[in-house]
Parts: structure tokens; sequence; C-alpha cells
């Protein structure tokens, strides 16, 4: 109890903590339904490398940004302040998804299964989702919308957008560990998520979501 007290006021003192926790874990979460996507329009057109991979790289991010911004605009940096375990079970369940999401759709790959496969995943994915965000309470009417807010969060994400899909296009084009091509787009894939995600949190905390 006295280890819960003291890291629930240091939580109260740097929230900053638990906001890079929840924006970890939704970062999972966005990754998971960016390579569902992303492997499921990939395998039904026979894409694999190049420009057309970062044309369907362009689509499957832009889902998981909109996605990115219901969860990181109600939740990271929202006003919601549950309790220590509350925050610890929430965040588990919000990693987990996401993290499960992201194995099954790389293990697909490695295994080239066809892409219905990807597309059953991504209604499991989207119908757990959907009980997570229900069963968290949250609720999109409860937003204050500011259009100037969503335009800086609009200017930032396009950035991270560019990012992500130019260093889709070149990894790809470049970077061949395997003769599998459905995992060497996945590994092109994996680095740029990263590198926009990094570029993603920066901006939301300090220009989109600042306080």
């Amino acid at each position: 109890m006295i280890f819960e007290s003291q890291l629930t006021e240091l939580l109260h003192r740097r929230p900053v903590i638990m906001q890079f926790m929840r924006f970890a874990c939704i970062g999972f979460l966005n990754t998971g339904l960016d390579f569902l996507v992303f492997n499921t329009i990939s395998k039904a057109l026979g894409i694999f490398e190049g420009l057309p991979l970062g044309v369907v790289t362009f689509f499957s991010f832009t889902m998981a940004v909109i996605q990115s911004y219901l969860w990181n605009r109600t939740w990271t940096f929202g006003s919601e302040e549950a309790r220590l375990r509350t925050n610890a079970v929430r965040l588990i369940k919000v990693g987990t998804l996401g993290v499960i999401a992201i194995i099954l759709a790389i293990g697909g790959s490695k295994f080239q299964l066809p892409w219905y496969y990807f597309l059953c995943l991504l209604a499991f994915y989207l119908t757990i989702e959907t009980y997570l965000w229900r069963g968290f309470g949250f609720h999109l009417s409860d937003w204050n919308h500011e259009s100037h807010s969503f335009m800086i969060f609009f200017i930032v994400t396009f950035i991270g957008l560019s990012i992500n899909v130019t260093l889709v296009s070149l990894v790809s084009l470049n970077l061949h560990l395997f003769q599998n091509p459905d995992l060497d787009k996945n590994i092109a894939k994996v680095i740029a998520t990263a590198v926009s995600l990094f570029w993603n949190f920066t901006g939301y905390k300090l220009i989109v979501f600042k306080k």
C-alpha cells in the first residue's frame, strides 16, 4: 500500500509519465491497426515494394492516425484521472490488443497467408477495440472541439505520414534480408512506424495537446 501510494503521488506530480505509458500502449494499438490494414490491402492487390507499397501505407497509416487522434485526445492527453490499478489494467488491455495484432500480422506475413486472414483479424481487432473504448466510458460527445487544435494536429500528423510513406518506399527497395517479400515489407514498415511514432508523440505533447 505504501508503494502504491508513493507511485500514485509520483504520477500525480509528473503526469508526463502516465501520458507516455498511455501513448506507448496506444502506439501498439495504432501499429496493430496499421499493419492489419496494410497487409490486407497489399496482399489483396499483390503489392510488395516501391511506390505502390507507399500508397498502400498512406491509406493504412491514415487509418491509424485517425484512431490515434481519438485515443490520444480522449485518454493520453485528456482529463481522465483513474486510480492507479485501473490505469494499470487499461494499459495492459490496450497494449496487449496492439501487440497481439502486430504479432499475428507479421506471423501471417511470415507464412504468406492469404488476404482474408488479415481481413478476419482486422474485423476481430475492431470489435475488441470498440468494446474497450466503451468499457473505459469514453464518449466523443464529451469533447470540446477546437478547429485550431485539429488543424495543428493535421499538420503534425501529415509530417509523420510523409516520414512513414517515404521510409517504407525507400527501405522496401533497398533492404532485402529474407527470401520472403512479405516479411521484408513488414520490416520496412516497422522501421518507418518507429520513426513516425517518435515524431508524433513529440508533436502531440509539445504542440497539439499542449496545456
